[in-house]
């Protein structure tokens, strides 16, 4: 009952906040203005739940003040990614909250943009040769990469992304091995996911699920089982990102009682961290689907993992811990 009575009263104070900034952005400077939306965000992070809307509106709102006040803000284009995969969760994919962001994503990049033009010019010249050949190797993978990374310098966003596309669109002409073409789908999706393009992703995560078999079979190896749960949990995140939490809950319930078996394995960092990751993603695809008290569940035992002094996570244990206040409301 008492996180219950805090988490309304911070959601309360919060939401006039909200109220109150479209005051602020006239009366203050940008970087005042800044400063007290950051102690918001810090507000909602300390006790605010992912799946509560208001979380993605104070954190859209940080989004707008950081460009405000620094268009060029490495910082900027670093979260403004993760913003936007959890507007699209709790707004839906197409929400104008996702649009506002998106469009702070692209002069993000464009006003942090470098005059390297004629670097640009010489990657594409060179990709363009590359891709005039009958078969594609792994000189061409690179030149698409070196050309995606000049387009991101030269703050062309949407020129970086169409290089992304373009290496997957041809990838069925690379001569380089089953292995190797879907290493290169799963790192242009990790850069498809850094950027916020989550509906990008989805697809050529679904077909490198698809084509593992071999990291589900009951006797998977255990550097496999880690390195398989990764790809789920990334899916089903882009998944929940996309509008489609049924087939985010089918992935992350087939992936967690696989990990489950390994529980000996629990002073393992990284198999600990992926084990409470996808108990709580699993809660948030049933919770997105309605089914709100067996995904309390779900969030009581992934705040479990986290709370005890042997496997302590502040930062984890906070958003679980607000996921179950949210839940009870």
């Amino acid at each position: 009952m008492a996180d219950r009575v805090r988490y309304l009263e911070l959601s309360d104070r919060l939401r006039e906040f909200l109220g109150v900034d479209a005051e602020l952005s006239t009366t203050v400077s940008a970087r005042r203005r800044l400063v007290i939306v950051g102690r918001a965000v810090n507000d909602a992070e300390s006790g605010i739940s992912r799946l509560d809307p208001l979380f993605s509106e104070i954190r859209a709102l940080y989004v707008e003040a950081l460009f405000a006040a620094k268009p060029r803000s490495g910082w900027l284009r670093n979260i403004v990614g993760t913003a936007i995969q959890e507007a699209c969760e709790t707004h839906g994919p197409d929400s104008s909250l996702v649009d506002r962001l998106r469009s702070f994503r692209r002069r993000a990049y464009e006003a942090a943009g470098k005059p390297i033009d004629r670097k640009v010019e010489q990657a594409e010249r060179t990709a363009a040769r590359l891709r005039a050949d009958a078969t594609w190797d792994r000189r061409h993978v690179s030149a698409m990469y070196d050309l995606a990374g000049v387009y991101e310098k030269a703050g062309r966003y949407d020129e970086m992304i169409d290089a992304y596309d373009g290496l997957m669109r041809e990838r069925a002409r690379l001569d380089g091995g089953e292995e190797y073409i879907a290493r290169q789908e799963r790192l242009v999706a990790e850069h498809y996911q850094l950027h916020g393009e989550m509906a990008r992703a989805v697809p050529l995560l679904r077909e490198l699920y698809a084509g593992d078999d071999r990291r589900r079979r009951p006797d998977v190896s255990f550097d496999d089982l880690i390195d398989g749960t990764l790809l789920h949990v990334s899916l089903a995140r882009c998944c929940l990102a996309t509008g489609q939490p049924g087939e985010a809950e089918a992935i992350l319930r087939e992936s967690l009682p696989r990990l489950r078996r390994h529980d000996e394995r629990l002073p393992d960092k990284q198999y600990h961290q992926l084990l409470h990751r996808c108990t709580y993603e699993l809660g948030s695809a049933l919770w997105k689907q309605g089914h709100a008290r067996e995904a309390m569940g779900f969030f009581e035992d992934a705040h479990a993992l986290v709370a005890g002094p042997k496997f302590a996570d502040q930062k984890a244990a906070v958003v679980y811990h607000s996921a179950i206040a949210y839940g009870s409301l």
